[in-house]
């Protein structure tokens, strides 16, 4: 858990990781953030789809499965001029999902950004029936729309540069719970 962790207001973010998750889990919350309601933005990834919310309206994206025991990398990119968010899934653009209720929608600045699990409450409310049973590395997180390139360079070499706004190597000590790090 990190709090406060978002420094300015976001009108637009890019948000990349890469996962790893074992079939038969059900869905999976991955990161979520929670600042004026306990869903300002979330992804929940499930067996047919991935979820991503951000000021408490949804985007779904079906063309994905990761739950095949294996590493992946996600990016998943959104915008307030237009409320248009992106999936890129291995360095390749996957889907595209517009939601109008997001325009001009700012994402706002202070908040409890949660790896893992989801709020029920503001920095909270924590159930165990809504956490993530996988492996998580280099979540990063900018204040902008990454580009193609950028994204397919962080797949191709195994490698996310560190995030403007969220950077993995903060979540390292700051570990609540049944939670293993390890170094490879």
């Amino acid at each position: 858990m990190k709090n406060p962790a978002i420094a300015s207001d976001l009108s637009q973010l890019s948000l990349c990781f890469f996962i790893k998750l074992v079939q038969d889990q059900g869905d999976q919350m991955v990161v979520s953030y929670a600042r004026v309601h306990s869903n300002d933005m979330i992804v929940e990834i499930y067996p047919t789809q991935t979820e991503f919310y951000v000021g408490f309206k949804m985007f779904r994206f079906t063309s994905t499965n990761l739950y095949d025991d294996a590493w992946q990398h996600l990016c998943l990119t959104w915008e307030n001029t237009r409320g248009v968010t992106k999936l890129y899934k291995d360095g390749q653009f996957t889907e595209q999902v517009t939601n109008h209720a997001t325009k001009n929608y700012a994402l706002k600045a202070g908040g409890f950004l949660v790896l893992g699990q989801e709020q029920d409450s503001i920095g909270g409310g924590f159930d165990r029936n809504q956490t993530l049973h996988g492996r998580l590395a280099s979540v990063n997180m900018w204040d902008k729309v990454l580009s193609e390139s950028d994204i397919a360079a962080q797949y191709t070499n195994c490698s996310v540069p560190h995030g403007s706004v969220i950077n993995w190597s903060v979540f390292k000590n700051v570990t609540h719970g049944n939670v293993a790090v390890e170094e490879l």
